[in-house]
C-alpha cells in the first residue's frame, strides 16, 4: 500500500528569485571642457541591461578621456570618437550617475602622446621665423580617411603633421634614419629619409624636357590618374628591370620615378611588409595658360593655403590641351598610389617651408642641398623648358637640372617601436 501527502505553508507566500523590472535613471555630467547633449548635465531613463546613448562632445582643442560611473562594475561604457557618442549599459536596478572627463587633444605616436596645437599656423611665413620656435609643434589637417580604398574623392580623416623644429620625430627603420612627416588620415605613418645618401644624388626629374607632359611622374598614361582612379605602381619590391613600378594605367615612368623605385628594391624590399601604399600628389592641374604658351600649375596657388587633397590632373576650366583626352583630363601626372614617392609642395608648406621667406635653417627638413619635390611649378613655352619646385636651404623655381632627392614611404599603422623619438634615442621599429 502506498500513500501520497503534502505539506501546507501557513503564511501562503510564494518567493520567486530574479530581477524586478524598474526604470533606471542614468545621469551624465561633463567637466568644463565639453558638453553632454549640449549641456553640462543630461538625464535619460532605460531598463536593466538596455543601452542608452548620449552625445558627448569635447570643446575645440580637447578630447574625450574617460568616464567614471557609480556601480562601475555594473555599468558598461562605450565611447565612439567618430561621432562623439557615449553608450551606457546598466546591469543594476539602482540609478546610475556618470562623470565624463575631457582633456587637451593629443595623438599617440608609437608609445608617446603628443599635444595637438589648435588652429592653422601662418603658412605665409616659414617656421621657425627666426630663433623663435613657437610655431613648431604637431598640428592637424583634413586628410583622406582610407588609403586602402581606391576612391579618394571624399576626405574624411585627420592628418597630424610636424611643423618647424620637430625635435622628437626621429625613426630608425631599415638601418636608416627617417623623420616623421605626418600621421596620415588612415593612421599610417609618413616618413622622409633624414640626411644624404650617395645613391640619391644628382638625378634628373626627367631626361626629356621639350613638352609639358614631362613634368608628369608618369606621362602618356592610358587614362588619367585621378582621385577616383589613381595610378598604382606594381611590382615595386621585385626586380623587373625596366618594368619596375609600371602602373595599372600604363604610361611611361619619369626618370625620378624609376630611380626611386630601383632604390626601394635595393634598400627596402626586405621590409616591404611594413610599408603601406600611400597617396602621392604630382599636381599637374592648371592655374593658368595652355600647352602652346606658358603654363602655371596649381600647386603654387596654394602656397598660403595648403591642402592634402590632390586635384585631378585637369586643364584650367576643363580646357582641352594637346595631351588631354575626354573631359579635359591630362594623361600625365595626377594622383598616385605608391610604396615610395616624393614630398608635395603642400607638404613642404605645412612642414614650415615658405616660397619667399628664407629664414628656415631650423626646419626639420632642412639640409644643405637642394631636393626634388613632386610638384611642378610651370612650363615656359618659349624656351621649351619646365620649372619644378625644389626645397633645401631655400624653396626656389629652377629650370630643368639634376638634383638630389629624399624618398618618402608610409609605415603600416600597426607597427610598434621602442625609443623616445629624439635624435639620440630614435623610435626603432620592432615589428
Amino acid at each position: 500500500v502506498s500513500y501520497a501527502y503534502y505539506t501546507s505553508n501557513p503564511s501562503n507566500v510564494l518567493t520567486i528569485s530574479g530581477t524586478v523590472s524598474k526604470k533606471i535613471t542614468v545621469t551624465v555630467y561633463s567637466n568644463e571642457y565639453g558638453k553632454v547633449e549640449s549641456m553640462n548635465i543630461a538625464t535619460k531613463q532605460t531598463d536593466y541591461g538596455t543601452p542608452t546613448t548620449f552625445t558627448v562632445k569635447p570643446a575645440e582643442g580637447y578630447q574625450y578621456k574617460e568616464v567614471t560611473c557609480t556601480d562601475s562594475n555594473k555599468v558598461t561604457p562605450i565611447y565612439d570618437r567618430s561621432n562623439n557618442t557615449l553608450t551606457l549599459t546598466p546591469r543594476t536596478i539602482n540609478d546610475v550617475t556618470c562623470t565624463v572627463t575631457f582633456g587637451e587633444e593629443t595623438v599617440k605616436i608609437f608609445n608617446h602622446e603628443y599635444k595637438v596645437k589648435q588652429g592653422d599656423p601662418d603658412f605665409s611665413v616659414s617656421c621657425p621665423k627666426s630663433t623663435n620656435d613657437s610655431c613648431s609643434g604637431l598640428y592637424k589637417m583634413e586628410d583622406y580617411s582610407n588609403s586602402s580604398n581606391l576612391n579618394y574623392n571624399n576626405p574624411g580623416g585627420t592628418s597630424y603633421y610636424f611643423r618647424g623644429e620637430a625635435k622628437n620625430n626621429y625613426v630608425k627603420f631599415a638601418n636608416k634614419i627617417w623623420r616623421i612627416v605626418r600621421i596620415n588620415g588612415d593612421g599610417s605613418i609618413r616618413l622622409v629619409l633624414d640626411g644624404d645618401d650617395e645613391s640619391l644624388r644628382e638625378v634628373a626629374f626627367n631626361e626629356i624636357v621639350d613638352k609639358p607632359k614631362y613634368v608628369g611622374y608618369t606621362y602618356d598614361n592610358n587614362q588619367p590618374c585621378t582621385n577616383s582612379n589613381p595610378c598604382q605602381s606594381l611590382n615595386v619590391a621585385t626586380n623587373n628591370e625596366e618594368n619596375i613600378g609600371t602602373t595599372n594605367h600604363g604610361g611611361t615612368n619619369s626618370t625620378i620615378k624609376k630611380t626611386l623605385e630601383a632604390w626601394y628594391y635595393d634598400n627596402l624590399r626586405d621590409y616591404d611588409r611594413y610599408i603601406e601604399y600611400g597617396i602621392y600628389c604630382n599636381d599637374t592641374s592648371y592655374r593658368s595658360g595652355n600647352e602652346e604658351s606658358d603654363i602655371t600649375f596649381a600647386a603654387l596657388q596654394r602656397k598660403d593655403h595648403p591642402s592634402l587633397k590632390c586635384p585631378d590632373p585637369k586643364a584650367k576650366d576643363g580646357t582641352l590641351s594637346l595631351n588631354d583626352i575626354k573631359n579635359g583630363n591630362h594623361t600625365y601626372g595626377g594622383v598616385y598610389k605608391l610604396k615610395i614617392g616624393l614630398l608635395s609642395f603642400d607638404e613642404l608648406t605645412i612642414a614650415g617651408f615658405n616660397w619667399t621667406d628664407t629664414l628656415i635653417n631650423s626646419n626639420y627638413l632642412y639640409h644643405n642641398s637642394f631636393y626634388w619635390s613632386m610638384s611642378p611649378l610651370g612650363w615656359e613655352g618659349n624656351t621649351k623648358k619646365y620649372l619644378n619646385i625644389f626645397f633645401g636651404h631655400d624653396i626656389i623655381d629652377s629650370i630643368y637640372s639634376s638634383s638630389d632627392f629624399l624618398p618618402i614611404i608610409n609605415l603600416n599603422s600597426n607597427v610598434t617601436a621602442m625609443g623616445n623619438g629624439t635624435e639620440q634615442d630614435p623610435y626603432v621599429i620592432i615589428k
